[in-house]
């Protein structure tokens, strides 16, 4: 295809598998943008994060999303573990939820422990370069 105008604006082949399927993933570079999406479908139960980590200089959403297209709020079952918090405070995610992962907070570990049917995992990092802080014992 011939390149137009605004054609590097549009990401036709931004497919990347980062755990368990491929799925659509763009780093800042590649968006011209100081943000990172990752999309993930999980369709079995995994450990994903095992040591909790923080990020000192940008946010991360974390989106939880059912694949129902005619029920946003259907989770299909799934249940999923995240600790937030140097104390690693437990939340379980049984239904479509946003965490925000503010500047700073640990976070981890994220398991995904019960997974019925395929959910997705939307995560958005406000930043051009993704990298991870480890916590100090």
């Amino acid at each position: 295809m011939a390149e137009t105008k605004y054609g590097k604006h549009v990401l036709r082949e931004a497919f990347k598998t980062h755990h368990q399927l491929e799925g659509l993933s763009a780093n800042g570079d590649e968006m011209d943008a100081d943000c990172i999406l990752t999309h993930h479908v999980i369709y079995k139960p995994e450990l994903m994060l095992k040591e909790p980590h923080y990020h000192s200089d940008f946010i991360q959403l974390l989106c939880f999303l059912g694949t129902n297209p005619m029920d946003v709020r259907d989770f299909g079952g799934a249940v999923v573990e995240i600790c937030l918090g140097e104390e690693q405070e437990k939340h379980v995610i049984d239904s479509p939820a946003i965490v925000s992962v503010s500047k700073g907070l640990p976070h981890g570990p994220l398991d995904f422990k019960v997974i019925p049917k395929p959910i997705i995992f939307l995560e958005i990092m406000l930043t051009r370069r993704y990298h991870m802080d480890k916590l100090k014992k």
